[in-house]
């Protein structure tokens, strides 16, 4: 009884000191905020639900002055939509909120998750290893891949409507997998160690979306005695020992054979980004477990999103038939010889299929919003904001910003075929982040998506339907329903 009574004059004194306590100016609050709780209530849903109201929050904030305030207990997160307010916390604010922290058991030092200090000295060593010479020559890989991915959609063609994820995201693992770590044409055994790879990874970020929704995992010593926590163990475990015993041979392999012998056959001798990682290491830059933490980090990042992004691009693209012809009628002035195979020089020339493809991205941003953590006071061009305020720089948002125009909602390539038709700021279009931590892998993914849907396209006719495409967010945004598509074959 005496408990209760505390517990009770606790949250009376809480409650009259929320309400007295003096505030500086700021932004508008989303509506429906509690007493104590504040908008928590509004995160207990299934995975739609959410999603939808995220959207709704971002459609407040855009409608409302460009920046509002969340209320998750007593603490307060700032969405921001305004495109200079998002490049000014882009570029204060290198820190990430402390939910990052829940990746870092298996990333930590990786570009993601790594805290400023440590970001901005990685991030230097590998911006050469994603310059456009080293990503010119995956190409070849990325058309081989998309080649067998479209023998593989023979037994789909003329049938009814079927989901494509399952053969885009093999596609993408087959890339990822060459480009990334170099595996050879017939390593048969690492072929399917990575597969259980990819698996665990999806697991893994599961277990992420689990503690995320779940308030009271988010303190560090009630997870640590959970059951989620022990399950969160074997898989990494897991990861991290494939993930080592993929660099240990490679090093291996470094030693006894030159870099000609070695690399695979298929691929006119591209090195592949972790024998870029070794090169580093091998000048005492980088330890072996920093190359896993990287390594680990490029592969999480890159399969799930690209795989997600380029079925919502076949879907819109079956959703819309002139769309489709256009793209068609490109590809046949490009490829007179129908079997040709792409090269790195035919990726310029594919305007409409790249205008198409960024306007997907601009409406379906795979990851829908990025998390900043402040160091030192903000100011902004309204509000200043004190050191350790938490920010959410909504990307999906800024790309549907008033300055795209009234059809800023509406797919419509061709706003990229003219520059006049384009937003004077550059952030406008913030699929890939924006400011100094923005991706590293934006161009190697939008090569990638091309080559793979000219192949598609040159072989197949698509039909979709975007209006019954249903979709959930946990890390990536995905598409849960409604996203069949139909392929006939255009030979």
């Amino acid at each position: 009884m005496f408990l209760m009574m505390l517990i009770l004059l606790w949250c009376a004194v809480f409650v009259i000191w929320w309400y007295l306590k003096p505030r500086r100016p700021s932004p508008p609050v989303y509506p429906g905020a509690l007493p104590i709780i504040g908008h928590a209530h509004r995160m207990l849903g299934n995975v739609l639900q959410l999603w939808q109201m995220e959207k709704e929050v971002y459609h407040f904030c855009l409608e409302n002055g460009g920046i509002i305030e969340i209320q998750l207990g007593p603490r307060s997160v700032y969405v921001i939509t305004d495109l200079d307010d998002c490049l000014t916390v882009a570029n204060t604010c290198l820190d990430k909120p402390y939910i990052y922290d829940f990746g870092k058991q298996l990333y930590d030092r990786g570009l993601v998750t790594a805290n400023a200090l440590i970001w901005k000295p990685q991030r230097k060593l590998l911006n050469p290893a994603f310059n456009q010479q080293i990503l010119n020559t995956f190409v070849q890989e990325y058309s081989l891949q998309a080649k067998r991915l479209t023998t593989k959609l023979t037994t789909e063609a003329g049938k009814d409507r079927f989901d494509v994820v399952p053969y885009l995201l093999k596609n993408v693992l087959g890339s990822v997998y060459k480009t990334v770590i170099g595996v050879k044409p017939n390593d048969h055994e690492q072929e399917m160690t990575l597969k259980h790879y990819a698996h665990a990874t999806d697991k893994f970020f599961a277990m992420i979306e689990d503690r995320l929704f779940s308030v009271w995992l988010h303190l560090p010593f009630i997870f640590n005695m959970s059951y989620l926590k022990k399950k969160q163990d074997a898989v990494v475990q897991f990861l991290k020992s494939t993930t080592e015993t993929i660099i240990m041979n490679r090093k291996s392999e470094r030693k006894q054979t030159t870099y000609a012998d070695s690399v695979p056959q298929a691929t006119s001798g591209y090195k592949p980004i972790l024998d870029l990682l070794l090169d580093i290491g091998e000048k005492q830059v980088f330890t072996d477990e920093e190359i896993r933490e990287q390594l680990d980090t490029i592969i999480g990042a890159a399969y799930d999103s690209t795989t997600r992004a380029m079925t919502f691009c076949l879907i819109l693209i079956g959703t819309y038939p002139k769309v489709q012809a256009r793209i068609q009628k490109e590809l046949q002035e490009i490829f007179d010889d129908p079997d040709r195979d792409l090269t790195r020089h035919d990726l310029p020339k594919l305007v409409y299929l790249e205008a198409v493809l960024k306007e997907t991205l601009r409406l379906y941003p795979p990851v829908p919003r990025v998390g900043k953590s402040s160091e030192s006071p903000v100011r902004l061009k309204h509000y200043t904001f004190p050191a350790g305020t938490t920010f959410v720089l909504s990307l999906y948002g800024m790309n549907r910003h008033a300055v795209w125009g009234a059809d800023a909602n509406e797919f419509n390539p061709d706003r990229w075929l003219n520059p006049d038709t384009l937003p004077d700021n550059p952030n406008a279009f913030a699929t890939f982040s924006i400011g100094k931590r923005n991706c590293i892998g934006k161009q190697s993914a939008m090569m990638s998506m091309k080559t793979t849907l000219a192949y598609i396209l040159r072989r197949y006719s698509v039909t979709g339907d975007i209006r019954n495409v249903q979709c959930k967010c946990d890390l990536i945004l995905k598409q849960v329903s409604g996203h069949y598509i139909g392929l006939q074959s255009r030979t």
